[in-house]
């Protein structure tokens, strides 16, 4: 299990130093993952990153990939962020499910509740009140696109130029 931001930037790291993966060849690779490359003359950092993207997709398909997180503040995410540089970090198309509060259980099983890895059992108790309360989705889980969206489902207009932390906390601040 890993976080997207690792295997993004091994993919980044992998490639860019094999003399084997040039434009084209990752061009085509892009195509048959179904990824589109619409400018095939891009920066090449650029097209590493729309078909890393495609690759993590595709190997988390085939099980090859087991991702647990999206890994906003890690090293390979600043890695990746100084690796872009001036053309400025791509967001994902990629859409996960990830379970940030994930925990694995000695016998491998792998789940999420409120308490964490905290001790407990997994008998649950629902209340009349759980149930009245309005759900909000997991914004820790959604891209700065899909957040985007949903905050102007709600009527609320959200800058995507931010990072996705900064987006988060205006929207956090308009709710309340």
């Amino acid at each position: 299990m890993t976080s997207y931001a690792k295997l993004r930037w091994d993919i980044v790291i992998e490639w860019n130093s094999d003399a084997k993966y040039t434009n084209s060849y990752l061009i085509d690779m892009a195509s048959d993952l179904g990824v589109e490359i619409r400018n095939k003359s891009a920066d090449r950092k650029s097209i590493i990153a729309k078909v890393a993207d495609g690759v993590i997709k595709s190997g988390i398909e085939s099980g090859e990939y087991s991702v647990t997180d999206w890994g906003e503040l890690s090293q390979e995410q600043t890695n990746f962020e100084n690796y872009m540089g001036s053309l400025g970090v791509p967001e994902p198309e990629l859409e996960l499910n990830i379970d940030s509060d994930a925990h694995e259980h000695d016998d491998g099983t792998v789940h999420s509740h409120e308490g964490g890895s905290d001790p407990h059992t997994h008998e649950e108790e629902y209340t009349y009140e759980d149930k009245e309360e309005e759900e909000l989705p997991d914004f820790n889980k959604m891209t700065k696109k899909a957040l985007d969206d949903w905050a102007l489902e709600q009527g609320i207009e959200l800058d995507r130029r931010q990072t996705k932390a900064n987006m988060l906390e205006e929207l956090k601040g308009k709710l309340n």
